[in-house]
């Protein structure tokens, strides 16, 4: 009977490191990755051998992809996963085939792969600590006129981007604006979200010659501009910051005139939004949120869709994951850690349960 005891409960436990998908001192975690290969019935073993390369290749290739979008607000080089990814066996400690089936002339593949996931943390935490900058993802969208005419010659936008140019921020090209979109900008800053910028700046810009100042002179081309430009906070669609400036242009070439002009205006306006889009940056209230049991990838990638979906998050970064327990730097418009617990509780309560709040962290559940 004590046999049989000690058998009942070892298969328990087996069971719940299943269910919980943990490797060896939850260091690991399965991912199921997939593959495709042209079926070749004269070389079964080799065909095989090949699609389960290709499977764990494509498992960790699925887990690096949620490593690497933990940090809201980091710009990684490009060669960063075909780094990680060239070295499998650092960040795979075993696989196994779950199900293979020929498809007309394809071989379909699908693997177990246990990806040491505490390897791939501390590699990506590494790399946040490294010389990588940090930015501030931004939407730049403008609307230029030359003569009342609308101009594509973006002159507005360069002043824009000649003023940011010192600031850690990552700039995104909006495109050209319509006068609809100058009047109601709310489907310019649901682009600038799903582009996953966190502020939108929308310019309205225009020059025109100066026609007094022309006749004076046969020579040089006088112009003047003027532009207004807004930043908004793509979270809550609050306006952080409105400026106007005006600004001449001379040249003897006119474009050089309207270019002088426009770009002038633009950056002297965009010059006074730095300070209060960097205020808004460091506003947030800055404190430590611990999930435990987040057990798979899969339920990691949609804890951080969660947190890309709450309006009052401002910037949230992976610094930890051990143990299935994932501990993130949460930035968040809230007056106090008990109101963002409350507030993910309100509109997720299905997800997690509280464990505790102190002044500087929330620790949770997920469910």
């Amino acid at each position: 009977m004590k046999k049989l005891s000690v058998l009942i409960i070892a298969s328990l436990l087996i069971c719940a490191c299943q269910r919980m998908n943990l490797g060896p001192k939850g260091e690991g975690e399965y991912v199921i990755g997939k593959a495709e290969v042209p079926y070749n019935a004269k070389d079964l073993s080799g065909m095989k051998k090949e699609a389960f390369k290709l499977a764990k290749q494509d498992a960790l290739k699925n887990a690096v992809d949620v490593f690497l979008s933990s940090n809201s607000n980091m710009e990684y080089p490009k060669n960063i996963q075909e780094e990680i990814l060239a070295k499998p066996d650092n960040y795979i400690r075993k696989a196994y085939i779950k199900h293979g089936e020929q498809r007309g002339d394809e071989y379909i593949l699908e693997a177990r792969v246990m990806v040491l996931v505490s390897n791939l943390a501390t590699k990506i935490k590494n790399l946040q600590d490294s010389s990588y900058v940090k930015k501030t993802n931004i939407f730049i969208a403008t609307r230029e006129l030359e003569k009342d005419e609308v101009s594509l010659n973006q002159f507005c936008k360069q002043g824009i981007y000649k003023a940011f140019k010192n600031q850690p921020y990552t700039l995104i090209d909006g495109g050209n604006l319509s006068q609809n979109n100058i009047e109601n900008n709310t489907s310019i800053v649901d682009k600038a979200k799903k582009e996953g910028t966190r502020f939108a700046i929308i310019a309205d810009a225009s020059a025109n010659t100066i026609e007094s100042a022309s006749q004076l002179s046969t020579t040089f081309k006088p112009v003047r501009a003027k532009t207004t430009i807004v930043a908004i906070s793509t979270n809550n669609y609050k306006l952080i910051e409105q400026t106007s400036q005006s600004a001449s242009g001379l040249d003897a070439d006119e474009k050089m005139a309207y270019q002088k002009a426009l770009t002038n205006a633009c950056f002297e306006a965009a010059s006074e939004l730095i300070e209060p889009i960097n205020g808004a940056i460091n506003s947030a209230k800055t404190f430590k949120f611990i999930i435990k049991e987040v057990n798979t990838i899969q339920r990691l990638e949609k804890l951080q869709s969660i947190l890309k979906e709450l309006k009052e998050v401002e910037d949230f970064v992976l610094v930890k994951y051990v143990n299935s327990t994932a501990t993130f730097d949460i930035q968040a418009n809230v007056s106090t850690s008990e109101e963002f617990s409350a507030m993910i509780i309100r509109k997720y309560y299905n997800n997690f349960t509280i464990l505790s709040t102190t002044p500087d962290a929330v620790e949770m559940v997920f469910i």
